[in-house]
């Protein structure tokens, strides 16, 4: 269990116990930026072979030397660049958020009216969590699995989430006092119907198309963020 707050736009990863065997402290430090992401060639090849190797192996069944087969380097290489398992998954999920989260940010246009920028920004981070490979193929063959990842550690990742959306939403917001928005009650709320959206698809809506989720955005988020007009 560990606690997660906002402070100046940034979100705090704050372990209480022993760190947990389970994905959501993982994410939750990539969202804080707690896990550094290197630029070696060598380094993003072996994450490359962990994001293969999942599409064929269940997380806790993945093996370095099967990942150093697929990357095409030693056993040895793998412990030198990350230490062990343990370290090479997180650092391959934090490649996996920064790279989310770069694009869920080149997406939104800051010259953009509010509920546009949202809707876009919501449209998108959903676009790239359904066509993640690794997500794909969790919800494809084993989504109860991708759901128990998900509540794990009382739910932890949507805490990290919602920490992160939080820190987001006084800039969307301009024309509202902070006490209007309630960032961390409207960060939460959005954190959970995109972590919904993502585990169960609406059948009215396709969510794989970027007009129909901006759409949805605009009709359930932008409302959380943005006054009325």
């Amino acid at each position: 269990m560990a606690n997660v707050t906002v402070t100046d736009h940034a979100v705090t990863y704050d372990p209480v116990t022993a760190p947990s065997p389970t994905l959501g402290p993982v994410i939750g430090r990539a969202l804080s930026g707690g896990v550094a992401v290197s630029d070696n060639g060598t380094d993003h090849r072996i994450i490359d072979a962990v994001i293969a190797e999942l599409l064929v192996t269940p997380l806790r069944k993945v093996a370095l030397e099967d990942v150093a087969r697929r990357a095409g380097v030693t056993r040895m290489t793998v412990y030198r660049r990350f230490g062990d398992r343990e370290h090479l998954i997180e650092a391959t999920f934090a490649r996996e958020v920064a790279r989310f989260l770069e694009g869920v940010s080149a997406a939104g246009d800051l010259e953009a009216e509010p509920t546009e920028r949202i809707a876009t920004t919501f449209a998108t981070a959903l676009g790239l969590a359904h066509s993640h490979p690794v997500v794909a193929h969790w919800l494809a063959t084993s989504p109860g699995d991708l759901l128990e990842t998900i509540l794990a550690d009382d739910a932890f990742i949507v805490a990290a989430g919602s920490a992160f959306i939080a820190s987001s939403i006084g800039e969307m917001s301009p024309l509202r006092t902070p006490a209007e928005v309630e960032p961390q009650r409207s960060g939460e709320l959005i954190a959970r119907l995109f972590a919904a959206l993502v585990l169960m698809p609406t059948t009215s809506v396709d969510l794989t198309d970027a007009d129909q989720a901006r759409r949805l955005a605009r009709e359930l988020i932008a409302p959380l963020i943005v006054p009325a007009a």
